[in-house]
This record gives C-alpha cells, sequence and structure tokens, in this order.
C-alpha cells in the first residue's frame, strides 16, 4: 500500500524522466491510494501543461482516462482534517492532505518533492514516511 502524490502521478501520466521509479512502485505496492484531491490536482496540471503548449488536449484527456484505470483509491478529507490542520505551519493544506493520509494509513508517501520529507514533522504524530523518487 502506497499514498500517492500529484508529482507522483504525473510523472507517469507523462512519462516524465521519473517514470520508471514511479511506475516501479506503482506495480509492486498491493494498493494506491491517495485524498480525494489527487483527480482534481491532476486534472489541473495536465491543463497547465496544455496551456503552456507541451501538451495537447487530447494527450491530456488520455492521461486522465489513464488515471481513472490505475484504481487509487480516493479518500475523502474529512477525517483529514485534524491532521492537516496540526501541519499547517509546514504544509500547504494540499500538501498536509496527501502526508495526513500516508500518517493515517500507515503508509509511505511516494513524491518526488524532497521538501516533503526535509519538511518539520510534530513528534506527538506517527512518523511520517516519505519516498523521494528518483531515489
Amino acid at each position: 500500500m502506497i499514498v500517492l502524490d500529484t508529482s507522483a502521478v504525473i510523472a507517469w501520466l507523462l512519462r516524465l524522466p521519473e517514470a520508471p521509479d514511479v511506475e516501479q512502485r506503482v506495480t509492486s505496492a498491493d494498493s494506491l491510494h491517495g485524498p480525494a484531491l489527487l483527480a482534481l490536482e491532476t486534472a489541473h496540471v495536465l491543463h497547465r501543461y496544455v496551456r503552456r503548449g507541451d501538451l495537447s488536449a487530447e494527450q491530456a484527456r488520455r492521461a486522465l482516462a489513464e488515471y481513472s484505470r490505475l484504481g487509487i483509491i480516493a479518500h475523502v478529507h474529512d477525517l483529514l482534517l485534524p491532521v492537516i490542520w496540526r501541519l499547517r505551519d509546514n504544509f500547504t493544506a494540499y500538501d498536509a492532505s496527501f502526508a495526513a493520509l500516508a500518517v493515517m494509513l500507515d503508509a509511505p508517501l511516494v513524491t518526488l518533492d524532497a521538501r516533503t520529507a526535509r519538511a518539520p514533522w510534530p513528534a506527538d504524530l506517527l512518523p511520517l514516511r516519505v519516498e523521494v523518487l528518483p531515489q
């Protein structure tokens, strides 16, 4: 079981240089998880690529279709809110939703963002396990 953040999902969907590392983690995991926000953030990033001219609308549509086939289990944010609020000084609410879910599921958070691993973490919460790719 792993929690994927948006950077990892985008790398995999768009076959960015980090895609092989992400694919290895995704295919070796028995289940994939993310906050419900993950689908929206993925669509937002793909739209940004289209606006910049780095991706066609059709390529983005195919990437979203592939996202749907990944089978990522989406978790509502309501149960995550107390931990999200606790992390407010070191994470945006968006980033905190991924970290909070990873802690609640006792699963590693797979990301391309090394800042997540370096962010201060409250000592009284279960530890956050972060896997920064590529390793």
